[in-house]
């Protein structure tokens, strides 16, 4: 009766244990299922915001994290961008912030904010952090932050293979995202200045006035170019000229926000795109344009030289029916009114 009752007591023992695994290869699957979710979506997604959307998302859900996070390196990945800051999801980061954490190029946690700087330490109600930096060749692009509103989830001996799997498919999204725009961004920039080009132009025209419409935010559009820009030529020659031109672009583009548009219309034509400024802004604008020539033409001793333009203000200058081209229109219209009334100043400030 005694072995009777063993057998049946080591079968359930091993039917419990047989049961536990099962449930273990079970769990591992599913978190290998998700995490191939995460993985795919990373290098499907077609945008920025489409990281945020997705991946960034499924790793909360997934492996139970309060917020994923992005952090890009801005000196190396240059992306089109209204702000630094995109949804508290993706950060921009100089990089000497990256060289700085990362002394070893390995995944870092703690449930201490003391080792933490602070431009990583983005979430409030952070107890315990897991972050892995970014890798291209000897580069640090980036870093994947992974924070937890418990001390206890990335506290102590916490193995750091997921974070690092994940930091490497980041890697690669991030990657291919700015490659993409590299080649799209190629074929709207002008190859003198590295400013945007008329087709750009007309791109971010029509984008605005669509969100004009839709929302009612404005905008203002400029055009300016180099007074008696010919004698420049004439006088020095051409390469002096091209020099000129990327001077004067190179030091108004040095002191515009994220979201402003520089741009060359061709020739010696520029044209600047303003999203949300107020009027105040564009005579202190203004000025420093007129400063900056200045300065770049005597510097050459030009002293015939100057700048002129033309300022629209959307919706203020323009009609309810009125188009981007109609907008290039009344802009070039003033441009021209100013050379032909004495140069040297801006019509519509």
């Amino acid at each position: 009766m005694n072995k009777l009752n063993n057998i049946i007591r080591e079968n359930a023992d091993l039917k419990d244990e047989m049961k536990r695994l099962m449930e273990l290869v079970k769990e591992n699957q599913v978190k290998h299922e998700a995490f191939r979710m995460v993985e795919f979506s990373f290098l499907l997604a077609e945008s920025l915001k489409e990281i945020i959307e997705k991946p960034l998302h499924y790793i909360e859900d997934i492996f139970d994290v309060d917020r994923a996070v992005l952090f890009i390196n801005g000196d190396v990945m240059d992306f089109d961008r209204e702000a630094n800051n995109l949804d508290y999801r993706i950060f921009f980061m100089p990089d000497k912030m990256f060289r700085t954490f990362f002394l070893e190029k390995r995944p870092y946690s703690s449930n201490s904010r003391l080792n933490l700087i602070s431009e990583l330490d983005v979430y409030e109600d952070m107890e315990s952090y897991m972050i892995a930096p970014l890798l291209h060749g000897e580069s640090i692009i980036g870093c994947l932050a992974l924070f937890s509103k418990s001390a206890e989830k990335f506290g102590g001996e916490v193995s750091t293979d997921f974070v690092k799997d994940l930091a490497s498919i980041a890697s690669v999204s991030v990657q291919k995202l700015y490659n993409t725009e590299k080649i799209f961004r190629q074929t709207r920039t002008d190859f003198l200045t590295g400013t945007y080009n008329k087709l750009a132009m007309a791109e971010f025209l029509d984008r605005l006035m669509a969100k004009y419409k839709r929302y009612g935010t404005g905008f203002y559009f400029l055009m300016l170019d180099i007074d008696n820009f010919k004698q420049i030529n004439d006088t020095c020659g051409h390469l002096t000229g091209d020099s000129v031109i990327k001077e004067i672009a190179d030091e108004i583009k040095s002191g515009l926000r994220v979201s402003d548009v520089l741009g060359r219309f061709g020739g010696d034509e520029f044209f600047m795109i303003l999203p949300n400024h107020e009027t105040a802004d564009i005579f202190t604008l203004v000025e420093r344009i007129q400063d900056i020539g200045k300065r770049v033409f005597n510097a050459y001793g030009f002293t015939f030289a100057s700048l002129s333009g033309g300022v629209v203000a959307v919706p203020g200058d323009i009609a309810e029916n009125d188009t981007a081209e109609d907008i290039v229109r009344i802009a070039d219209g003033r441009l021209y009114y100013s050379k032909k009334n004495g140069k040297g100043f801006f019509t519509g400030v």
